[in-house]
């Protein structure tokens, strides 16, 4: 998500804050919320610690102050900590059970620490609230791909994006598992439609890198070459773009192209992951019967 949505949607939550406000928490002290809105406005500024301190000050004014508790999280999950994340959410939903945000939140710090089962209640939780929590099911599909449940993950995927067809998370996930099921078709769909809705450049080279995968896995060869050179003009890791020309060297070694299917297995060996495997390729094309039976 760029800065701009970013932006946008944390403009929304704040909004959706003050009406829980005036909707909600009527009981809450004036000085609470005031602590409150300082620490939303320290927040949206990216001053982190400032509004963990506001935060903290709110619920020492209130300590039944729901919403100050999930913000809260929110300040340790950005931090990356998951620990003091989750105490944080936990104390909400003590306050206030039925908040989703706070249940999906909850569930993706603690598959942050590789509590799956914790995770997965926390997000049958959150759709036991609200049955079209897209984030929940997404939720629910990451902890089951690195459960390695794949077919169960490509379920809760499917959920997710039929409840938001724009959702590129759950469609990038889809397809990854789609891949570890063998199911190359159906995975290089689901990237395709991921590419639809991903903004991130990055996030788009490593997609096309997959997908390059996929179809050539599928053996459509000149659909592969385009998807790893559409890797290269976006990705930003160099493992990914090494990657991305180790695909490339395996097409045109394919091809019988041995002179360009070497050009692309030296720039893959640039890189520490993939330089083993591209020396062990370009040493196959140079020196043939070296590897005769």
């Amino acid at each position: 998500m760029d800065r701009r949505i970013l932006s946008i949607v944390l403009g929304f939550v704040f909004i959706l804050s003050a009406m829980v406000f005036s909707q909600e928490d009527s009981g809450i002290s004036n000085e609470a919320k005031m602590e409150f809105n300082a620490g939303n406005k320290a927040f949206k500024e990216g001053k982190t610690s400032l509004a963990l301190e506001k935060y903290k000050a709110a619920v020492t004014h209130d300590p039944n102050f729901a919403l100050a508790y999930y913000w809260m999280g929110n300040v340790y999950k950005k931090e990356r900590d998951y620990v003091n994340a989750a105490k944080s959410y936990e104390s909400e939903i003590q306050k206030d059970g039925q908040m989703v945000s706070a249940y999906t939140a909850l569930g993706y710090v603690l598959a942050r620490q590789q509590k799956y089962t914790e995770a997965l209640n926390s997000y049958k939780a959150a759709v036991n609230i609200d049955a079209n929590d897209a984030k929940a099911y997404w939720g629910m599909g990451e902890v089951y791909r690195r459960q390695k449940n794949f077919t169960q993950a490509v379920d809760n995927y499917q959920k997710a994006v039929e409840i938001d067809p724009t959702y590129d998370n759950a469609w990038k996930g889809m397809g990854v598992s789609y891949n570890e099921l063998a199911q190359y078709e159906n995975a290089a769909e689901a990237f395709t439609n991921a590419l639809q809705y991903i903004r991130s450049s990055s996030e788009k080279g490593d997609v096309y890198f997959r997908l390059g995968n996929a179809y050539t896995e599928l053996r459509r060869f000149d659909d592969a070459e385009a998807a790893y050179k559409d890797c290269l003009s976006n990705a930003r890791q160099s493992v990914i773009k090494a990657g991305a020309n180790f695909g490339l060297g395996e097409i045109y070694k394919k091809r019988g192209n041995a002179q360009q299917a070497i050009r692309y297995y030296q720039e893959a060996s640039k890189d520490r992951n993939w330089k083993k495997a591209a020396e062990h390729e370009i040493d196959v094309l140079k020196n043939p019967d070296k590897y005769a039976y």
